[in-house]
């Protein structure tokens, strides 16, 4: 009986290596059914009857016909297009020949302070407001080296300056102005310090800017106090301009300290 069990084990399991790979195989490999392209026929006519070849080739004299005609239309298409776009070029090349040149004129009168003395050589007016005046700083060449402003920051809230303060108003506010301007501008803020001019305390800040082009700006701001208003003269140049611009800047302090003009005054006020 032992062997019996046995051998009827090994027939039942080779049954099933054997019949499940063939139903593998037959599921996989079934019969598949191929699309036929769908041939063109005519009714009542025999296929490859001599009217059958007629037909066909009527048929094919047809489709050439239509192909034709789409390549002429295309080819029409791509002319006219052509010929806009030269018609669209050549009307708007006499515009832009006849579109008048902008010369910028350099402006030769020597610059003006707001005590009415003359600007140090080379500062050239640029912009103006009741508020500020900018100025564009030349060299001996008459090429740019730098800029220049004088504005009203504020009013004063006292007539003295201590060592923290300008007109009573905190020199951590001052230079805090300077480091929203350089954020504002790509640079950043060096040193800040305070020193006598004409006998009066002026707070400066140095500070450095970063070009388009990579290279660095010296920036310079001088804060003083003069008749209840704040005052900031400000510089920026290259490097090797800074000194002169420095000496240049503490001349307008002094000029402002000594010798602001009433109608100047009268402009900043509230």
């Amino acid at each position: 009986m032992l062997v019996r069990a046995i051998a009827l084990s090994l027939a039942i399991l080779v049954g099933i290596g054997v019949i499940i790979p063939l139903a593998t195989d037959t599921t996989e490999a079934g019969p598949r059914k191929a699309k036929k392209k769908k041939e063109r026929t005519w009714r009542g006519v025999k296929k490859y009857s001599k009217r059958w070849w007629q037909l066909y080739r009527a048929q094919e004299r047809r489709k050439k016909s239509l192909m034709a005609q789409k390549r002429a239309l295309r080819l029409k298409q791509i002319r006219m297009e052509a010929a806009r776009a030269t018609e669209t070029e050549t009307v708007a090349a006499p515009v832009a020949k006849a579109k008048p040149s902008v010369k910028t004129v350099k402006s030769t009168a020597p610059a003006v302070l707001p005590t009415g003395e003359e600007a140090p050589a080379g500062w050239r007016t640029a912009q103006s407001s009741p508020a500020e005046l900018q100025f564009r700083v030349d060299n001996s060449a008459g090429d740019q080296v730098g800029s220049a402003s004088i504005s009203v920051v504020g009013p004063a809230v006292s007539a003295s300056s201590g060592p923290k303060s300008v007109g009573g108003v905190s020199t951590s506010t001052l230079r805090r102005e300077v480091i929203d301007r350089m954020i504002r501008e790509n640079g950043w803020v060096v040193n800040d310090y305070q020193k006598d001019i004409a006998g009066q305390p002026v707070y400066v800040v140095v500070a450095q800017s970063q070009t388009k082009s990579g290279s660095v700006q010296s920036r310079m701001f001088y804060f003083t106090e003069v008749d209840g208003r704040i005052y900031s003269v400000a510089t920026n140049s290259p490097a090797q301009e800074s000194e002169r611009l420095a000496e240049e800047s503490e001349k307008v302090i002094n000029s402002l300290k000594n010798r602001l003009r009433p109608a100047l005054r009268a402009s900043t006020k509230d």
